[in-house]
C-alpha cells in the first residue's frame, strides 16, 4: 500500500517544483528567422538578433514583446511619441533592429539612419545615450552581442553596416549581459570587460528559492505519509493479535499429581477416599492429599439408610498417597 502511495504521489511533485521554479511565466517570443550565412550575429546562447531585439524591448515592457517577421516591401517602424522608451531608443535596439532586418533576407525593407531614429525620441534625449538603459535587466539568460554596444553613430554614415559590424565580431566575438547596478552610458564596455562577462545568465533569485522550498515541502510530506502508513500497519497487526486471543490467557499445567484435565467432568463429584469420609471423621491436611473422582454420581450405601450401627472395630489402618518422608499418622481406632 505503500508503494502505492509514492506512485500517485510522485507526479504531483514533479508539477509543484515546476510551479516553483518557474514562478512567472515569460512571453518573449520571435518568429523571424536568419538566413544561412548570419550566424555570427547571433549571441552566445545561440539567439538570433530577432530574439535578442525582443528581449531587449520586453525588459521595458514587463518581459512581454513579439519581434514579428518582416515581410517583403516592409520595415520595423520608427520609435514615435507613443513607442518610444529607454529600450526602444538605446544603441543595441537599433543595431539589433537592423541587423535582424537584413538577416532575414527581405527584399524592399529599409535600413535607418541613426539619426531618423534618434529623431522619435526626442521625450528624452538621454535615452540615445546608452546601449542598454540603466537599472533594468535582460530577462531569462539572453545577452547583448559585443558588437551590437557600438554607438551607431560610429559606423560608417552613422548608419548600420553589416561590414563594420561584421568587423567589430572579427575583434571580439563575446556578448554583454547588462546588470541594473552598472552603468550602460556614454562608452561601451571594453572587451577585457566583455569578455569576462559572457555566457552569464541573469539569476532568478526567487525561482531558486521557490524551488527549494518546494522541493523541502514535498519530501516532508512525503515523510508524514509514510510515518501515518507505519503506524496504521502496526495498529492494525495490534488490533489483529487481539482478536484472535482477546483475553489474553493462557493454560498452565496443575501443580502435583493432578494435571490432566478430564475430557467431560459434567458428574465428576469430589469424594474423600476411605472409610474415614464415609463415618465423617475428620481428616488432617496431610491425610487428604489426595482427592479421588468418580465418573458415576454418588449414591448412599444401602447399609447405611434408616438406622446403623457400626461393627465394632478396633484396628484400623488409614494410607495415604503421600509420598513424602514424613511418618504416617497413627490408625484412628474406630468405637
Amino acid at each position: 500500500m505503500l508503494s502505492l502511495c509514492f506512485v500517485f504521489i510522485i507526479p504531483y511533485i514533479s508539477t509543484i517544483l515546476a510551479v516553483q521554479v518557474h514562478p512567472a511565466k515569460r512571453t518573449v517570443i520571435s518568429p523571424a528567422t536568419c538566413i544561412s550565412g548570419y550566424s555570427w550575429m547571433s549571441d552566445s546562447k545561440g539567439y538570433s538578433p530577432c530574439f535578442t531585439v525582443a528581449y531587449v524591448e520586453a525588459a521595458c515592457a514587463g518581459n512581454k514583446y513579439n519581434q514579428s517577421v518582416l515581410n517583403n516591401g516592409y520595415s520595423y517602424s520608427l520609435p514615435n511619441s507613443s513607442t518610444a522608451n529607454a529600450c526602444y531608443c538605446s544603441w543595441s535596439s537599433y543595431n539589433l533592429m537592423m541587423a535582424c532586418t537584413i538577416c532575414q533576407g527581405t527584399t524592399g525593407s529599409v535600413i535607418w539612419e541613426w539619426a531618423q531614429w534618434t529623431s522619435g525620441c526626442t521625450t528624452n534625449l538621454s535615452w540615445t545615450q546608452e546601449y542598454f538603459p540603466s537599472g533594468y535587466v535582460l530577462a531569462g539568460d539572453a545577452s547583448i552581442p559585443y558588437w551590437a554596444i557600438t554607438d551607431p553613430g560610429s559606423w560608417t554614415y552613422a548608419t548600420f553596416n553589416i561590414q563594420d559590424a561584421n568587423a567589430t565580431y572579427q575583434k571580439n566575438s563575446s556578448s554583454i549581459t547588462p546588470s541594473a547596478s552598472s552603468s550602460s552610458s556614454g562608452s561601451s564596455p571594453s572587451p577585457s570587460s566583455s569578455s569576462s562577462s559572457s555566457g552569464s545568465k541573469s539569476t532568478d533569485v526567487g525561482a531558486i528559492v521557490g524551488g527549494t522550498i518546494g522541493g523541502a515541502a514535498a519530501l516532508s510530506f512525503l515523510a508524514i505519509v509514510a510515518y501515518l502508513l507505519y503506524r496504521r500497519h502496526v495498529y492494525r497487526k495490534g488490533a489483529r493479535a487481539s482478536a484472535i486471543n482477546p483475553q489474553g490467557m493462557t493454560f498452565m499445567p496443575l501443580s502435583g499429581t493432578h494435571n490432566r484435565i478430564p475430557s467431560d467432568t459434567s458428574n465428576f463429584v469430589p469424594s474423600m477416599s476411605g472409610p474415614l469420609a464415609l463415618y465423617g471423621q475428620s481428616v488432617s491436611p496431610s491425610q487428604q492429599h489426595e482427592t479421588a473422582y468418580s465418573s458415576q454420581p454418588q449414591t448412599a450405601y444401602p447399609s447405611l439408610q434408616g438406622s446403623f450401627s457400626p461393627l465394632s472395630r478396633t484396628d484400623v489402618s488409614v494410607y495415604t498417597t503421600n509420598t513424602s518422608n514424613a511418618q504416617r499418622p497413627d490408625a484412628i481406632p474406630m468405637v
